[in-house]
C-alpha cells in the first residue's frame, strides 16, 4: 500500500493534466470559428414560409385589382358620351393583370356625340351578352394603351375601390418584407 501523500500527489497531477487538456481544447475552439449546423427541417420550413408569404401577398394584391375592376367607372366622370356597338367578345381569365375571375374583352365601334367614330377593343366593360347591342357609354380617359369607358346602364361602385386600396397595401407589405428578408439572406451568404 502506498503512502497517503503519494496517492494525493498522483491524483493532483491527474487533475492538473485534465485541466490543462480542457484549457488547450478551449483555446483551440476559440481560435477556430464555431460552425453552427442548420437543423434539417429548418430549411424546408424557410422555403414553405417564403412560398406562403409570396402567395398571400400576390393573392391580396390580385384581390385589390379585382375589386378595382369590379368597381366600374361613373358616367359623372365622362368627358364625352356616345353610343357603343359591340361586335365581338372573347373571354379572359381566370388570372390576369385585371385580377381574378373571368371577364370579356370586346371589339367595339363607338360613335361619339361630337361626330367622331372609333373602333376600340375594351376590356371588362362589356360582356358577350352585349354583342350586337348599342349601349350608351362615357369616355373617362385612357389607362396605358386602353380606353376607359363608363356604361350609362351600370352604376359605379366606388366603395369597392375604397376597400381595394387598403387590401392592396396589406398585400404589398408581405412582398416588401419578403424582398428585405431575401436581400439580407443574399448579403449574409456573400
Amino acid at each position: 500500500m502506498e503512502p497517503q501523500d503519494d496517492r494525493i500527489a498522483r491524483r493532483l497531477a491527474e487533475i492538473r493534466a485534465q485541466e490543462k487538456a480542457l484549457d488547450d481544447e478551449a483555446a483551440a475552439a476559440a481560435a477556430t470559428p464555431e460552425v453552427i449546423e442548420e437543423r434539417q427541417g429548418s430549411r424546408m420550413r424557410s422555403v414553405v414560409f417564403v412560398v406562403v408569404l409570396l402567395l398571400v401577398g400576390l393573392g391580396l394584391t390580385g384581390a385589390a385589382v379585382t375589386m378595382s375592376r369590379l368597381a366600374g367607372q361613373s358616367m359623372d366622370d365622362a368627358t364625352r358620351t356616345g353610343q357603343a356597338t359591340v361586335s365581338s367578345c372573347h373571354e379572359q381569365g381566370p388570372v390576369t393583370t385585371r385580377g381574378f375571375g373571368y371577364w370579356d374583352s370586346c371589339a367595339t365601334s363607338i360613335k361619339w356625340d361630337d361626330g367622331q367614330d372609333v373602333r376600340v377593343t375594351v376590356g371588362a366593360v362589356f360582356t358577350s351578352a352585349d354583342v350586337g347591342k348599342t349601349i350608351e357609354v362615357g369616355d373617362v380617359g385612357r389607362h396605358r394603351q386602353s380606353q376607359k369607358l363608363a356604361r350609362a346602364d351600370v352604376e359605379a361602385r366606388p366603395w369597392l375601390r375604397w376597400i381595394g386600396y387598403p387590401v392592396l397595401v396589406i398585400g404589398v407589405l408581405p412582398l416588401i418584407f419578403l424582398g428585405v428578408v431575401l436581400a439580407g439572406s443574399v448579403r449574409r451568404r456573400r
